[in-house]
């Protein structure tokens, strides 16, 4: 290979076509241009693109590539896939943030196996997924693409997306290669998107880099993105110590490192860090990015051609083309036919698919709050006022393709409801728009609306997909770049719902979107609080994997924060940890919560301790004896006292009573998802062995010796737990 074909293969072209007056353009003249210097991978472009017009355009590029070059090497098609395709036209499942909360590994791999055949009939064989940073900031915009809080929850649905998706076809190729994302992000400053993060080793490895840790040991992904972010002081993208000396040397990794986009041209535009685009780039591969990820021109990896006479450089870009070459060959490009439109007519939306996905989107159904008003009785809901403007949208989620106004692509709540109680018994109000904040003149029609049917559904939220088919749209108001000051609700949304609940209708709140929102006093005055609402067909089984804080100032407030993050040091520890009635670390609504049509109780919990052999050591005891060989499990039995069948999550957290360095107050280890029948008892089994109860100490795991703390129950809330300790000999 010439330098000039070698350095080529470090990038790519992001938009193969775009969305021109609403038809899809392939501009020959500009991608020839761009790819004279970069040709390792190509995107498909704008999400609007529909699948059956893109896919003979892809070929055609595709075929270009491998027949008209000096040397054939195919590109490697690319694409975000977060819960689903990148363009329209597949089977549009919900979002990480959902699909998280339905605590239902099995299900989930049903999911992520009908997407990865949808983008093996586009052609895509490279998905920047699953992102595995934790959602501890509820101001970050980014929180719907993740699965939630908590590193344990989130490693496991990210080794489970890369078995999947990195499963083995008969002639043993990749299926889907994976890429996990962003090493190190998920508590940036102020929720801010490329803001900087806090931390030192033991923080990452523990925390933040948990995830990491499990999906690089137990999944082996292939490729893996950096964040935007600087780690102390350090961006990412140039980061030697974190990209080299950690990732690579102490946890393993063995695939190929990539910028997040454009990431390598900010340390010269954005943090100053770099004199010039060259010196980025340099920096860049030099601290262990082998490819780049560009959205748009001027991309940086193309001046590395000037820097190949510095025996390192040439090292390290010679290095960096072995690694795309390893992803290409590995999922079958230089062997594989291209993608036929049969297939792909055979592949997107099949009955298979939407079963799927019918399936888990019941299942991501969270009830965070009824007085018995759901399920609704369609006798005595007849007639609904529905109101607010997420009502008539399709909320796809961050990076899902978004053609929300094509009713052929999804159905959004006023469409389902009608169908559901006939059109002419939903009166739809919109009320106010999404984002203004200054016409007012819809409330006074929809309270009217209201009180004249009785009981009103109220849709708020916020959303990262475009609502009138243009790809940057006005009514965005989450996800990428779209960080919160606040936690309130867009625009006059939450003045619609205070009108309605003063004038004393009876309401459903119905919540869209990923973001976190501040339940005030207002919203809990709604009947109800859930994300989708449903007649009683589907017994709602969700829980939470964010946890919703009471006032904007109490930041952080996920579950799992540490003893010396509240003021039990200085005297009673109560609900109001801070000494501050308005900054209270209490949250009134935490992770792993979640509300059932019927009720649940977990009794006769017990714990006992077995050594690899399988031995008993000693009888179930409330200070089992163990030891750092064998492994602990935690029995509980769960009984559905209530009158309908549902499903519940048994929930398994610990922490040693005492360490060498500060550990968190609890962290969960374990979990399973059951289905209990009417009046049923179940008993559930939750094993860990002893060596995953450690920790990082300077990069050294660490299992402590001496008595651990072990709670089970059904949410994090102190109610909801029970108590166990063993003690580790």
């Amino acid at each position: 290979m010439t330098w000039e074909e070698k350095v080529g293969q470090l990038g790519g072209i992001r938009r193969l076509a775009e969305t021109v007056g609403g038809k899809v353009s392939y501009n020959e003249t500009s991608f020839e241009e761009i790819r004279k210097t970069q040709n390792g991978q190509i995107g498909f472009g704008a999400p609007q693109n529909y699948a059956h017009d893109l896919l003979p355009i892809a070929n055609r590029v595709r075929s270009e590539q491998i027949n008209n070059t000096r040397l054939g090497i195919p590109y490697i098609t690319i694409a975000d896939s977060v819960n689903g395709l990148m363009i329209s036209g597949g089977t549009m499942f919900p979002g990480a943030i959902s699909m998280g909360s339905t605590w239902n590994i099995p299900l989930y791999e049903q999911a992520i196996a009908a997407i990865r055949e949808e983008n093996i009939a586009m052609g895509t064989h490279w998905v920047l997924s699953p992102e595995v940073d934790l959602a501890k900031d509820p101001r970050n915009g980014r929180n719907g693409e993740m699965f939630g809080e908590d590193a344990y929850l989130v490693g496991e649905f990210a080794a489970h997306y890369i078995n999947t998706m990195q499963e083995k076809d008969a002639n043993g190729f990749v299926k889907v290669a994976t890429t996990i994302k962003h090493w190190v992000y998920g508590s940036s400053s102020g929720g801010v998107n490329t803001a900087s993060i806090q931390g030192g080793l033991n923080h990452i490895l523990n925390d933040m880099g948990a995830p990491y840790v499990k999906a690089i040991r137990e999944s082996n992904p292939l490729s893996l993105m950096v964040s935007y972010a600087s780690v102390d002081q350090v961006p990412m993208s140039m980061n030697r110590y974190l990209n080299k000396k950690i990732l690579r040397d102490l946890l393993g990794f063995k695939g190929l490192i990539m910028s997040d986009a454009g990431s390598i041209r900010n340390m010269y535009t954005q943090a100053k860090v770099a004199t010039s685009f060259q010196d980025a780039g340099l920096k860049a591969i030099r601290g262990g990015l082998e490819h780049e990820l560009s959205p748009r021109p001027p991309s940086v990896y193309p001046t590395l051609i000037n820097s190949v006479n510095d025996s390192e450089v040439a090292r390290l870009i010679d290095d960096s083309v072995r690694a795309i070459l390893a992803i290409k060959f590995a999922t079958g490009m230089f062997d594989l036919p291209l993608p036929s439109v049969e297939n792909l007519n055979a592949t997107l939306r099949n009955e298979k698919h939407l079963e799927v996905n019918r399936n888990i989107s019941r299942e991501a159904i969270v009830l965070l709050q009824n007085d018995g008003t759901l399920p609704l009785r369609q006798s005595s809901a007849s007639r609904v006022a529905l109101l607010g403007p997420y009502a008539d949208v399709l909320n796809t989620g961050q990076y899902a393709a978004n053609n929300a106004s094509d009713p052929s692509y999804g159905s959004t709540f006023r469409r389902s409801l009608e169908r559901q109680l006939g059109a002419e018994n939903v009166k739809f109000v919109a009320g106010v728009d999404i984002l203004s904040s200054n016409d007012s003149s819809g409330i006074d029609e929809a309270v009217s609306v209201a009180k004249e049917v009785g009981l009103a559904v109220v849709v708020l939220g916020s959303g990262w997909g475009s609502f009138d088919n243009s790809y940057e749209s006005l009514h965005r108001t989450d996800g990428e770049g779209f960080s919160h000051p606040d936690l309130g609700f867009p625009g006059l949304q939450q003045r619609l719902l205070d009108a309605v609940l003063d004038a004393g209708v009876p309401s459903i709140l119905v919540l869209s979107g990923g973001q976190t929102f501040l339940l005030n006093e207002s919203t809990k005055r709604s009947k109800a609080i859930l994300l989708h609402i449903l007649f009683g067909a589907v017994n709602p089984s969700g829980k939470l994997t964010m946890t919703f804080p009471e006032a904007e100032g109490a930041f952080p407030v996920a579950y799992d924060y540490f003893p010396s993050d509240d003021e039990g040091g200085f005297g009673a520890a109560t609900e109001y940890d801070w000494h501050l009635p308005e900054l209270t670390r209490y949250a009134p609504i935490r992770f792993g919560f979640g509300l059932s049509y019927t009720t649940f109780d977990i009794s006769s919990t017990s714990l006992r301790c077995r050594t690899n052999s399988n031995s008993n050591n000693s009888s179930s005891s409330t200070a089992d004896a163990c030891s750092e060989d064998g492994q602990v499990t935690v029995t509980a039995t769960v009984t559905n006292t209530g009158s309908v069948a549902g499903k519940e999550v048994v929930q398994l957290y610990f922490r040693p009573e005492y360490t060498q360095i500060e550990f968190p107050v609890m962290k969960l280890i374990r979990f399973e998802k059951i289905d209990v029948a009417a009046g049923e008892s179940k008993q559930v089994d939750l094993t860990v062995p002893f060596q995953e109860l450690g920790y990082f100490i300077d990069g050294e795991w660490t299992v402590e010796k001496g008595l651990y703390n072990f709670w089970v129950g059904s949410s994090s809330r102190d109610e909801d737990l029970q108590s166990l300790n063993a003690t580790l000999a």
